[in-house]
């Protein structure tokens, strides 16, 4: 017997040609069997699957499957949206229920048609775009005759997508088993196919209840206090005020007493992490110390929530309140735990989004924490972050890791996800990591590699070696240096590409797209691809023409790549009409004449970062500036050295990434641009054993593409120095890497939060020829 493989949704599915035993779907290209839309009730939901079955089984095999009222003698019987129970939500249920009928089902509508979708992708279709689909091509298709699938999404609580996409096309969510918003279904015509209900995260405080509109000038009191300013916070509250409590109690009735199947509610703080610092609810904190003696602001969240799950935990017996914590330190203290209707969603947006989440030293004590404040059964969600909000279009070097955060949000509990993806089509690689992203939320346990193979294989076709030959060198670029640092809001990429990577990249993706065919559907897809290098060849296109020689390859005029990079954002086919190229703005748009003089205006001529004022830069402590903290000292041996000591609570200022308050550095000026070793002298106080992050080291810097200063400053590298107890008082080396220096590139120290810590001492900080450094490692490359 002949076997076919092919892939699905989990696992490899073993397709038989006309055995005996099998269900023969089709043979010589007719159609052998009829699709019966069942159920009791036939809703649009389920007729929308059978019409999408008989619509893939017909392009598959090129036979006409009909849609039928009740089984057709002499033909099998595909039944679609029998009545099924299952046990998990969300269950689908694919199986050969005798040897002339097919089930398809699911819990509800919704699951029914996710059933389908996962059928065709056992049968080899892999969805992999809004506007198109990979089908395979089989005149005999068949399954085997015991072929039989139950399967139900790991994160079934959430799913959804935060992009143009997420909000706009029920059709290809529904193909990615995506979670999508309450009105999407309604507004195409599918009621039936909405979600069991809707999470709810977003902030609350301020907003949607206690509008700062209506009470601010009324009631100051009832809002979070800045001690230092002695002003009032709008967006959180005084977590010992009782009037206060009274006023949220009577907006939380009267918005169930409007919305009264209401099974979540955000009641989180709105975007802010201010803390109310006067004495009630700074004494309220001080009651909770953790086991290191850290004194948290962040049990202000827990106490607030905790009197209103208390509050309403009888009148509304099926609603959860949830808060939003983003990123910070929460409670260990054994005294805290939350109400059983209380849970959170966490958003750790500041980490490094070029690891996975479980590689940010301070998820342990944020979202882990949180996980472990939830009662049994109250599951967690996370608001993710999947895009570059500066820029959706240049490489963002995100492609493989969710696989690993997918792991350990299941590890730890967590059992929805939002995500903010880019807003567009056209980015980089949006749909696969759009896909990738839904394949890993219903099973985490999926083989990374594999997906991205199948994926790109369907949506590339003969390009589709090139276009991994560019996720190769940006995964490599990724791994490059351990400290390069990928934050969310970053627009400069030479702080992991190297200007050998960009014509590398430039050089793949434009012959992915000689490679394609002009009559292959998939043309607009492989441009789409391309977007990636357009943009970065814009921005780095002076940077690329020294390495382009030496690599033999003839780069385009600036002009043509700018060309080419608006033809394809203004596709039609890119999105539905959205041209976004980040959330924080168009870099790319002529009305911004620095961007555009950037690109179009600057001079053409090779960049030069070889080191040539000195093989060391050396600046000792007397030449060291810092913020408000900063003191200088001197040891008894004359060693003078720079030092920040930062109480964990009661400093005047935020004692988090506060340069201007807690801070020691030095900032290079123009003679010392250049590619540098970059390194520093330390030594820390830890109060604990081991200390994750006693302090950071890292570099702000501006941004010159192609040479032209931009005055935007950002972060690019960031190293958690681990301190040890037995290491106190020690002086030690610590270094960034090899890192690209710009005229106002600053390399800084500041203190970490984790833990309490006495003090941390900076001796100097110096740059190191790469001629110098890699000439004594030649041995050992």
């Amino acid at each position: 017997m002949k076997i076919l493989k092919f892939i699905c949704l989990l696992s490899f599915a073993a397709l038989s040609v006309n055995a005996a035993d099998d269900f023969i779907l089709a043979s010589k290209g007719e159609s052998k069997a009829v699709i019966v839309p069942h159920g009791g009730i036939t809703t649009n939901g389920i007729n929308l699957a059978a019409r999408e079955l008989s619509d893939f089984l017909g392009k598959i095999t090129g036979a006409r499957f009909q849609i039928a009222s009740k089984p057709v003698p002499g033909f099998k019987t595909i039944l679609v949206g029998t009545p099924y129970k299952g046990s998990k939500p969300e269950e689908i249920s694919i199986k050969v229920k005798d040897r002339n009928t097919l089930e398809i089902t699911g819990v509800n509508p919704r699951s029914v048609v996710y059933a389908t979708y996962d059928f065709l992708e056992t049968l080899g279709c892999v969805f992999v775009a809004h506007d198109y689909d990979y089908v395979p091509k089989k005149a005999e298709l068949s399954i085997p005759g015991d072929y039989a699938k139950v399967d139900a999404p790991f994160f079934w609580a959430d799913r959804t997508v935060w992009s143009d996409i997420g909000y706009n096309d029920l059709i290809f969510n529904l193909k990615l088993r995506n979670h999508y918003y309450d009105g999407l279904p309604k507004r195409n015509g599918y009621p039936d196919l909405r979600r069991d209900f809707q999470p709810g995260v977003n902030e609350a405080i301020g907003g949607r209840f206690l509008p700062s509109k209506k009470f601010f000038e009324t009631h100051p009191e009832w809002y979070a206090l800045d001690r230092v300013k002695g002003t009032r916070i709008r967006l959180w509250v005084c977590v010992s005020n009782e009037e206060m409590y009274q006023e949220i109690f009577r907006e939380i009735d009267e918005f169930m007493a409007k919305n009264p199947n209401t099974r979540e509610l955000s009641i989180a703080r709105g975007d802010t992490q201010a803390p109310c610092e006067c004495d009630k609810c700074t004494e309220l904190v001080r009651q909770y110390p953790d086991p290191d003696g850290c004194e948290l602001y962040t049990v202000q969240d827990i106490i607030f929530s905790n009197r209103i799950g208390k509050h309403f935990a009888k009148k509304y017996p099926n609603l959860r309140f949830n808060m939003l914590p983003y990123g910070d330190r929460y409670s260990q203290n054994e005294k805290l735990k939350f109400e059983p209707n209380v849970g959170a969603a966490s958003a750790e947006l500041w980490r490094n989004h070029g690891l996975p989440a479980d590689c940010n030293e301070r998820s342990k004590y944020s979202l882990a924490q949180v996980c472990k404040l939830s009662q049994p059964g109250v599951h967690t969600y996370v608001w993710d972050y999947f895009a570059n909000f500066r820029d959706f279009m240049i490489p963002f070097p995100n492609h493989r890791i969710f696989a690993q955060t997918a792991r350990y949000y299941a590890k730890i509990g967590v059992r929805g996800v939002f995500c903010q993806h880019q807003f567009c089509t056209a980015g980089d690689m949006t749909e696969m990591k759009m896909w990738l992203f839904a394949k890993l939320l219903w099973n985490p346990y999926q083989d990374i590699d594999k997906l991205i193979e199948t994926y790109c294989n369907a949506a590339y076709g003969p390009s589709a070696k090139f276009v991994k030959e560019y996720i190769n060198i940006v995964e490599h670029a990724r791994l490059r240096q351990r400290w390069t640092w990928f934050g969310c809001y970053v627009n400069d990429t030479t702080h992991y590409l190297t200007d050998e990577d960009c014509v590398r990249i430039f050089k793949a993706l434009d012959l992915a797209t000689r490679t394609i065919k002009r009559g292959d559907p998939r043309k607009e897809l492989v441009h789409r691809a391309r977007v990636p290098s357009l943009a970065l060849a814009l921005l780095r296109y002076n940077d690329m023409i020294e390495p382009a020689k030496k690599l033999r390859y003839k780069l385009p005029s600036i002009e043509k790549i700018h060309t080419d990079f608006l033809i394809t954002l203004n596709d039609s086919s890119q999105d539905f009409g959205n041209q976004w190229t980040s959330e924080a703005g168009a870099p790319y748009n002529s009305s911004v004449g620095l961007i555009n003089k950037a690109i179009l205006n600057a001079p053409m001529v090779p960049s030069n970062f070889t080191c040539t004022n000195s093989a060391v830069v050396y600046i000792p402590a007397k030449q060291l500036t810092g913020g408000k903290k900063m003191t200088r000292q001197k040891d008894k041996d004359g060693t003078e050295y720079c030092q920040l000591k930062i109480k964990p609570m009661g400093e005047p200022e935020k004692i988090w990434m506060n340069p201007a308050f807690s801070e020691i550095g030095h900032t290079f000026t123009a003679k010392d641009k250049g590619d540098w070793y970059v390194f520093a002298t330390v030594r820390t106080g830890v109060t604990c054993e081991i200390d994750e992050s006693s302090c950071y080291m890292g570099i702000y810097q501006k941004w010159y593409p192609n040479g032209v200063l931009i005055d935007r400053t950002m972060e690019v590298a960031n190293q958690a120095v681990v301190g040890r107890k037995t290491n106190n008082g020690q002086w030690r080396t610590i270094s960034l890497g090899k890192r690209r220096i710009n005229e106002g590139s600053r390399v800084w120290i500041m203190n970490g939060v984790l833990h309490p810590i006495d003090y941390i001492d900076v001796k100097e900080i110096y740059l190191v020829d790469p001629r110098v450094v890699e000439a004594t490692t030649a041995s050992v490359r």
